[in-house]
């Protein structure tokens, strides 16, 4: 069974810009474990750096991406409004669930939390398009780690872990590891 790795903007603001050890740590976890990282869009963009050319990069995660152990998630179709009650499709209903819990947690509703419920749509989709996988979601962000643990389930989705590091800078040394980025018991 797949398991894949869903990353959240603050882990790789704690491990820091390529070159980093911390990085470099993270690259051998994900290759002990066999598996990836997978970022949403809207999180590759927020780590970004538009300046200074025709494309954006990405100090984080463009040399992961280059070596193939880090993949960003095509754009989600969700649209972010007020109604979303005639939305159909799980991938973009969860988004919008995952943005109306974030919104009513957050001190600043609506400023980043849309970018953050794309983790939890993310993993909708990757339940909508694999038979045998696992999510394990990762994130310094409470009310996202609760968010990724309650809506995948509500769409029929179980096999889901979300780890909280708390304060975000264990992400230095519990995310870069292979017991971090494998399930519970394999």
């Amino acid at each position: 069974m797949y398991t894949a790795n869903i990353a959240d903007t603050v882990m790789f603001r704690n491990l820091g810009k390529h070159p980093s050890p911390h990085l470099k740590s993270l690259k051998r976890a994900v290759e002990s474990a066999d598996t990836e990282i997978w970022v949403p869009a809207a999180i590759y963009r927020e780590l970004a750096d538009f300046g200074g050319g025709d494309e954006p990069t990405n100090p984080y995660l463009d040399h992961a991406i280059e070596e193939g152990w880090l993949r960003v998630a095509t754009p989600l179709p969700a649209v972010r409004s007020d109604s979303f009650d005639a939305v159909d499709d799980p991938v973009e209903t969860a988004q919008h669930l995952a943005d109306v819990l974030l919104n009513r947690e957050s001190k600043y509703p609506v400023t980043n939390n849309w970018r953050d419920a794309s983790i939890v749509a993310l993993a909708v989709r990757l339940f909508e398009r694999n038979a045998r996988i696992r999510v394990i979601t990762h994130t310094a962000d409470e009310p996202l780690a609760a968010a990724c643990a309650r809506i995948p389930p509500e769409f029929g989705y179980y096999e889901i872990e979300s780890r909280y590091y708390n304060p975000p800078q264990t992400a230095k040394q519990e995310f870069p590891t292979a017991d971090a980025l494998t399930w519970d018991g394999q």
